[in-house]
């Protein structure tokens, strides 16, 4: 039995519907095109802060399907941007894990468990190197099995090239805290036990990034990072209590983990500027009323 007694609609009917609640269609053709590109539902997620607040989703007066389309724009850019630096930061971490700890364990430390406090999580990551080794996809790794045939597992510098973000981010968070991994930690501006919960966070940013999904107001409560309280890595001006929760928390981390390796990065900057270009409503994703001057990153 099914209990969803909503039936489908042609776009046509979909114009008409929103119409209906107060939205300004001004090319009826366009706009069906968008809905029969993009879909109903998707584009709907960026209409409700368009609309005044209750059940009956009626818009503001004056917005317009354009306006829709705008927010949906925003998203999709902000969302680039976003896994621009992203990418920046894995690979930075990848390349401080793989450098820090072949130099004082050798190649293989990934394979070494007396590293590990969480030894299932390291074992687990250490199957899924063995397993991709097997039949690896990769040139760089059929080239060494080519010429180590001996070999049961690559080298970190490569072992590490084939774990995602969040693989990356278990593997730091299961390493016992010895000096190496407080290193990086503070070479990344955090408290270990801080960076643990930001990597994992933004593994989860990552994801929304990477299905499309919408970003820019998205409550993102699931493993919250820790907020850094010791005075050496504290933010430099007071973040609100639900920034690790929201699109001003990503911005303030990420714009603290690139900072460290590439303090003339332009990220934040990029982000104001698309909030600016759209005329977006930032408190919406957290930010504070003037932040244009009152963001943390304007102050670190």
């Amino acid at each position: 039995m099914n209990y969803y007694t909503k039936q489908p609609q042609t776009s046509a009917a979909l114009i008409q519907l929103l119409l209906s609640r107060g939205l300004l269609i001004p090319d009826h053709a366009r706009a069906i095109k968008y809905l029969e590109s993009i879909g109903y539902y998707r584009l709907s997620g960026y209409m409700y802060p368009l609309q005044v607040p209750g059940k009956l989703h009626h818009f503001v007066a004056g917005i317009s399907f354009d306006d829709v389309v705008s927010m949906y724009k925003f998203d999709k850019r902000l969302r680039a941007i976003v896994m621009e630096y992203m990418e920046r930061i894995e690979v930075a971490l990848r390349a401080k894990l793989t450098n820090s700890y072949s130099a004082v364990h050798g190649f293989f430390w990934y394979a070494d468990a007396s590293l590990f406090s969480d030894k299932s999580t390291a074992a687990a990551i250490l199957y899924g190197i063995q397993e991709d080794f097997k039949l690896p996809k990769d040139q760089f790794l059929r080239a060494f099995k080519n010429n180590y045939p001996g070999e049961p597992l690559p080298p970190s510098q490569m072992a590490l090239e084939t774990l995602s973000l969040g693989e990356l981010a278990r593997l730091y968070k299961a390493l016992t805290t010895d000096p190496i991994k407080l290193q990086i930690a503070s070479d990344f501006r955090v408290a270990a036990s801080s960076l643990e919960t930001w990597f994992v966070w933004l593994t989860n940013v990552r994801n929304v990034c990477a299905h499309h999904s919408r970003l820019w107001n998205r409550n993102m409560s699931a493993l919250r990072p820790h907020m850094p309280s010791r005075k050496a890595y504290k933010f430099a001006v007071p973040m609100p209590d639900d920034a690790n929760t929201n699109m001003y928390g990503v911005v303030a981390l990420m714009h603290r983990l690139l900072k460290s390796f590439n303090p003339n990065n332009t990220f934040a900057r990029q982000v104001e500027a698309l909030i600016q270009l759209h005329g977006v409503d930032a408190t919406l994703m957290g930010f504070p009323p003037a932040w244009q001057t009152a963001a943390v990153w304007h102050h670190e």
